[in-house]
């Protein structure tokens, strides 16, 4: 089953557009209490790179019906490529997150061992320097490789359209910065977004399952 019928499996089940970012410590304990609002858990280096991937591997092999994508945004030549992604496949994710600006060749070579989630945009104010110029040139490239998931920002509804013309039903579109970062709930999703990405405005809560809960009541996916 590739990434995004999983992904959508699992949204239409519990009626959720809201992936989880997983990016700290304090977020695992958390993970538990959310667990029904969310479509997806994605976790990040900054979290890997704390706890190590074996206790990575524990918090996967903990939930066996959850989505998990691994956000290490992989950016290097092929062969490195290739490793990272066949040891993310080992610690049990679904798919990982791959930078569009490395080429075909780099990307391909992560899709020999995972479903790959195509970083054609970016959240962060310094995307519009260089890789926000080059958003329609990745967006070919996802078309090319059969990508089935590509990263568009919240924070910036125009390039979700654009994102969505090119694209249309090959590819569905994870939307992070919504939240702490400025992007208003369920605004990437009238844009085109299928999934609205959150974390810290989750962790950082008094109360992250009462936050989570009322956020997964305006991220429905079935309306």
């Amino acid at each position: 089953m590739k990434f995004s019928e999983k992904i959508l499996k699992r949204a239409a089940e519990i009626n959720s557009r809201m992936i989880f970012n997983l990016d700290v410590e304090k977020g695992i304990a958390i993970l538990d209490e959310i667990y029904p609002y969310i479509a997806a858990c994605k976790i990040n280096r900054t979290l890997t790179d704390i706890i190590g991937m074996n206790e990575i591997k524990r918090i996967i092999e903990q939930y066996p019906d959850m989505v998990f994508i691994a956000d290490f945004k992989i950016a290097d030549i092929p062969h490195t490529n290739e490793v990272l992604s066949k040891n993310a496949k080992q610690l049990g994710f679904d798919a990982i997150t791959a930078q569009a600006f490395v080429g075909s060749d780099a990307v391909m070579a992560v899709q020999k061992n995972l479903d790959v989630i195509l970083v054609v945009a970016m959240s962060h104010e310094g995307a519009k320097e260089f890789i926000s110029k080059n958003t329609k040139k990745f967006c070919e490239l996802a078309l090319n490789l059969n990508i089935d998931a590509v990263v568009a920002p919240a924070t910036r509804t125009e390039e979700i359209k654009t994102v969505k013309k090119i694209l249309k039903a090959q590819a569905i579109i994870l939307s992070p910065g919504v939240g702490i970062q400025g992007g208003n709930f369920g605004d990437a999703i009238k844009n085109g977004a299928d999934f609205e990405m959150l974390g810290r405005t989750i962790y950082d809560a008094k109360n992250p399952a009462e936050i989570a809960k009322e956020i997964y009541e305006k991220l429905p996916f079935k309306k």
